[in-house]
């Protein structure tokens, strides 16, 4: 994926994450996700994207099992704001992030997500592992997500906006396919965790960071990349290319969900 396509979807992100508007050039876009930040004072950097691979939420040995079959595509984790360099910017309830009221999270019902169209890419990109198929479970996990991180966003009065962000990434970039292209394959296989963090990067045109987490059997695996995003929701290069849970030059498992 070239630079031209990354800014395609950075114009498509900024269009389904504002209201429907006919624009004539897509700067139009631009210049009004901008107008809508500064009802408010913008007290964070940038956000994180994280997409996390299922299997390797489902396989740690937990005492709460994954529902069945796990998933076999990339998933949304969360979408946070940042400080820099590079520090999470903590809950609205502890850092009083922003100058206005954020919408509760019981706002987000099925109804709310239903009208405002996203309600069935939520449930397959934004899913609880732990229980998809449970739209209470799903609501629990994303008003979760919501006061951690969406509320510090720069829609904290929109809950729409904030998930649409994040959905439409997730729907325009293919992790799998980025890493297949590199020849990394989740088939057990070990990688060195650089391998991933170059063939996303050297696809998509920008810095992103690795997280490594451990399987039952305490085999260090590959667990999610983050991609990090301008407040204007551009994808940008992260501070610096870094490795969570490992080092750069280890060999990482990247578990297999049979058939893939």
């Amino acid at each position: 994926m070239g630079k031209l396509s990354v800014f395609a979807i950075a114009v498509l992100v900024l269009a389904c994450s504002l209201p429907i508007i006919i624009a004539s050039d897509p700067f139009d876009v631009y210049k009004l996700s901008h107008r809508f930040g500064e009802y408010r004072d913008i007290l964070f950097d940038y956000y994180k994207l994280s997409l996390e691979w299922p299997k390797s939420v489902c396989n740690t040995g937990g005492s709460e099992e994954c529902e069945t079959p796990i998933k076999r595509y990339f998933t949304i984790h969360t979408l946070q704001p940042y400080y820099l360099p590079d520090n999470y910017v903590p809950p609205f309830n502890e850092s009083r992030c922003n100058s206005v009221r954020p919408s509760p999270a019981k706002r987000i019902t099925a109804a709310y997500l239903r009208r405002y169209g996203i309600l069935d890419d939520m449930v397959k990109y934004w899913p609880n592992q732990y229980g998809y198929s449970d739209i209470e479970k799903n609501l629990e996990f994303w008003r979760y997500q919501w006061s951690g991180a969406g509320m510090c966003s720069s829609y904290p009065v929109y809950p729409d906006f904030y998930f649409k962000v994040a959905l439409t990434y997730i729907k325009s970039i293919d992790l799998l396919h980025i890493l297949a292209l590199s020849g990394i394959h989740p088939n057990n296989e070990k990688y060195e965790a650089s391998a991933f963090a170059k063939a996303i990067g050297e696809e998509l045109g920008v810095k992103v960071q690795i997280r490594c987490n451990k399987d039952a059997k305490n085999v260090t695996q590959f667990y999610e990349a983050f991609l990090c995003i301008d407040r204007l929701n551009f994808l940008e290069s992260c501070s610096e290319t870094k490795y969570y849970g490992c080092s750069e030059t280890e060999k990482i498992q990247f578990p297999s969900v049979g058939l893939v």
